[in-house]
């Protein structure tokens, strides 16, 4: 919730993406998840997103920008802190 008003008082109108510090790939969310949440690894296997038969085109990349949000002084945990806040609340 505090994210929102940050980027609701402070953005002034402009777009502000709300990602995290460090640039993760699909893959390594995924992992990363998995090891969280105590799933098995050996389900996730790597590909790339040009060889996924969708019904629409996908971006390769779906990195955000977060600069702005960054700037307006938005700190976000870690990937894996994230993660463990959610898993401790389910």
């Amino acid at each position: 919730m505090l994210r929102l008003r940050l980027a609701l008082e402070k953005g002034e109108g402009e777009i502000i993406h709300l990602g995290g510090r460090k640039r993760v790939s699909r893959y390594e969310f995924g992992n990363l998840m998995a090891e969280v949440f105590n799933f098995s690894q050996d389900l996730i296997t790597p590909c790339l997103q040009k060889d996924v038969v969708m019904a629409a085109p996908r971006s390769p990349d779906t990195s955000l920008d977060s600069s702005k949000a960054f700037q307006l002084g938005y700190q976000p945990l870690s990937l894996r802190e994230e993660l463990e806040q959610l898993k401790n609340k389910i």
